[in-house]
């Protein structure tokens, strides 16, 4: 073996015995050392938070209009309505041939003219029965006084002579009686008393003609006044219900051959057209109409807005002519949670992301507020959702109806706020707790909170600003170096707590 072999051969022995002592070395050290833990602390600072609700749902306009024919019938013979167009209130849609409603008007006149003389005439009938009967009741009233004065007369005379009579028993007996009585005498008071027997008869009758004769007056004046009542309701209502509702018959067809003309009740976009030249009004149109309505659509806002979906569901559910929309006033009804909703409230504020419209970064954001929140939900693949309309204060020029909204509601906002990170936070049942560290020993401390997101969890009692807390301890191996250090605040896996209120709140997410 020459030398120069043998260095050769001595440098790879080196070399190789080098190699496998640090082998050995790596081998036993990582069988013999675990992974130490390092602990984390993080000081409770103040700031703000809000609590933020997120879902997805479609634009629509506030409200919707379905325009039908109403009472007219007939063939369309214009059309002046156009999809996407924007349209005032008043605006002429479409006009409708009206013979029809030309001829119903003509009937409904002339049936009123002719119910008008008949009415004319029961009305002259009438008011002669009236006078007829007046005649009667003044007739009755006069007779009734008459009767009256001649049987009073006749009660007062009956009585005179009773008066009369009476006087002369009290003569009669005042005179002596004779003795001996003549044999022709004639006893006075006797006679007198017979007479006065008589004239008492005379008066008794009379006393009773008069009250049969008042009752028989009282009757026959009832009777004439009863009758003229009669007569003057019958002329009251002579040919009037007739009259009435022929003339609501000319009003009705009259308001049918206005309606001829179709114009637009409210003011917005028409985002459907059912209508065709020649289609017989209420019969066909809505196949061509609904074809019409889903090829195109104009943007919202000032430009106007239609979809081709909300369109045909428009015209299909209300199978109207022409259908107008609010486009105006666009808003989205999308499903929250029936967490989310323990949470929400009418005019709390809202922010909409498009995903199909592209957002310059200097562009302000698209804000709402919640409009209305349902009192029934929905359950889908068991999860339940409530549905919640959020008006747009501000949509985009190039918004279209039925475009995809993601919204996200602010249902609760504080300012200078303790904040820690939400893994901190450990729950047991109704219990909160925190571990805080001071003098180098932790202590877990009860807490109350409050608003949780973006891994944050407000502290509304327990803890003070500066206070250090304790975070989940995690492995040297795992940690990358780092962990933090007491007085470091939220730093590094701090801040890696999920959001409280849709997962757990002790350990990180």
């Amino acid at each position: 073996m020459t030398s120069k072999t043998l260095v050769i051969n001595s440098a790879l022995g080196a070399v190789l015995l080098a190699l496998g002592a640090g082998t050995y070395l790596s081998v036993t050290a990582a069988g013999s050392t675990s992974p130490a833990a390092s602990t984390r602390t993080v000081a409770v600072t103040k700031a703000s938070i809000s609590s933020v609700a997120t879902a997805s749902g479609n634009v629509s306009p506030a409200t919707t209009t379905v325009v039908n024919a109403q009472n007219c019938t007939g063939p369309i013979v214009s059309v002046s309505a156009v999809l996407g167009q924007q349209v005032t209130a008043g605006q002429q849609l479409l006009t409708i041939d009206p013979t029809n409603a030309q001829n119903a008007l003509k009937t409904a006149q002339a049936q009123l003219s002719s119910i008008g003389a008949q009415a004319n005439q029961q009305q002259v009938s009438a008011a002669g029965q009236v006078s007829s009967a007046n005649q009667s009741l003044v007739n009755a009233q006069q007779s009734a006084n008459l009767d009256a004065s001649q049987q009073a007369a006749a009660v007062a005379a009956a009585q005179k002579a009773v008066d009369t009579d009476t006087t002369a028993v009290a003569a009669a007996q005042a005179q002596p009686v004779p003795n001996p009585k003549p044999a022709n005498w004639n006893d006075p008071v006797a006679a007198a008393q017979n007479q006065l027997a008589k004239d008492q008869q005379v008066l008794t009758q009379a006393q009773n003609q008069q009250s049969s004769t008042q009752l028989k007056d009282k009757q026959q004046v009832s009777t004439a006044s009863t009758a003229l009542g009669n007569a003057q309701n019958s002329a009251a209502s002579a040919g009037g219900t007739n009259v009435t509702s022929a003339e609501l018959a000319v009003e009705t067809a009259q308001a049918s051959l206005a309606a001829c003309n179709l114009n637009a009740p409210v003011a917005g976009t028409i985002t459907a057209v059912n209508a065709t030249v020649g289609a017989l009004t209420g019969s066909t149109g809505s196949s061509s109409g609904s074809a019409a309505a889903a090829s195109g659509a104009t943007a919202a806002g000032s430009a106007g807005a239609s979809g081709a979906s909300a369109a045909s569901t428009s015209s299909a559910s209300g199978g109207g002519l022409v259908t107008i929309s609010d486009t105006g006033h666009l808003q989205v009804t999308a499903g929250f949670s029936e967490s989310d909703i323990a949470n929400m409230k009418p005019d709390q504020t809202a922010q909409f992301v498009f995903p199909a419209l592209s957002q310059q970064a200097n562009a302000a954001p698209v804000t709402g507020k919640v409009v209305s929140i349902a009192q029934t939900s929905s359950t889908t693949n068991g999860v339940v959702t409530y549905p919640v309309t959020v008006s747009i204060a501000n949509p985009p020029s190039t918004l279209r109806l039925g475009q995809s909204a993601n919204i996200s509601v602010t249902t609760a906002i504080a300012d200078n706020a303790l904040l820690v990170p939400s893994l901190a936070v450990t729950t047991s049942g109704t219990r909160e707790t925190v571990n805080v560290v001071k003098n180098g020993k932790t202590t877990a401390t009860r807490v109350t909170t409050g608003i949780t997101a973006n891994g944050r969890t407000q502290v509304l009692t327990g803890l003070s600003e500066g206070d250090q807390i304790e975070l989940p301890a995690i492995s040297s191996t795992l940690d990358s170096g780092t962990a933090t250090t007491p007085g470091n605040g939220f730093g590094g896996a701090g801040l890696s707590g999920g959001n409280r209120g849709g997962g757990t709140r002790n350990g990180g997410q």
